[in-house]
C-alpha cells in the first residue's frame, strides 16, 4: 500500500486586487502631453487597450488605498494560520510590497513573499506565469488564486499546479 503524504509542501499563491481586496486605486490613461484622458479600474485595466500615443501611469497602485477584503481572506488567513506558504503576485509596481504586506498583517495575514510584477510594459500574465514556475520548483502542490482570465489560463499551462478565477 502506498504511504500517503500528509504533510505535503503547499503554496498558496493569491493576486491581490479584485482577488483578496477591492481599493479605490485607478490606473489613468496619459495622452502624448501627460495629460489624464482615461481613468480605469484594476478590472478594466485588465483588458483596456492603449491606442496610438497612450501611456498607463499606475501611480496610485504603490500604495493601498481604502482597501476592502473580499472572502477570499477567509481561505488566506486559514492556510497562513496552518503554516502554508503564502504568496501575493500581483501586477502592480513594487513600490507596492510594503503597503500590501501590511494590509494582509492587519488582518493576521503573514506572507512568505509579495511579488509585484507590474509597473513597467510587460505581460502581465506570462510575468506572473514565470514566477509561479520558480515557487512550484520549490512546493510539491501550489494553488494560484487571480480574478483575470488570461492569468489563469497562462497558469493553468504549467504541471504541478491547481488555478482558479475568482
Amino acid at each position: 500500500m502506498k504511504e500517503r503524504k500528509n504533510n505535503m509542501k503547499k503554496a498558496f499563491v493569491f493576486d491581490f486586487d479584485d482577488t483578496l481586496a477591492t481599493t479605490t486605486c485607478k490606473v489613468e490613461v496619459l495622452n502624448k502631453n501627460n495629460k489624464v484622458i482615461r481613468v480605469l479600474t484594476a478590472a478594466k485595466f485588465n483588458t483596456y487597450e492603449l491606442k496610438a500615443n497612450e501611456t498607463f501611469s499606475f501611480e496610485q497602485f504603490k500604495q493601498v488605498i481604502n482597501p476592502v477584503a473580499l472572502p477570499l481572506v477567509s481561505l488566506a488567513k486559514e492556510v497562513s494560520q496552518e503554516n502554508h506558504n503564502v504568496f501575493i503576485l500581483s501586477a502592480r509596481p513594487s513600490e507596492a510590497v510594503n503597503p500590501i504586506t501590511e494590509f494582509l498583517r492587519s488582518l493576521n495575514i503573514e506572507v512568505k513573499s509579495v511579488i509585484c510584477v507590474g509597473g513597467k510594459p510587460i505581460n502581465i500574465a506570462k510575468e506572473k506565469r514565470t514566477v509561479l514556475m520558480s515557487i512550484i520548483e520549490n512546493h510539491e502542490v501550489v494553488y494560484f488564486f487571480d480574478d483575470d482570465k488570461t492569468n489563469v489560463q497562462e497558469a493553468n499551462k504549467l504541471a504541478g499546479l491547481k488555478a482558479v478565477r475568482i
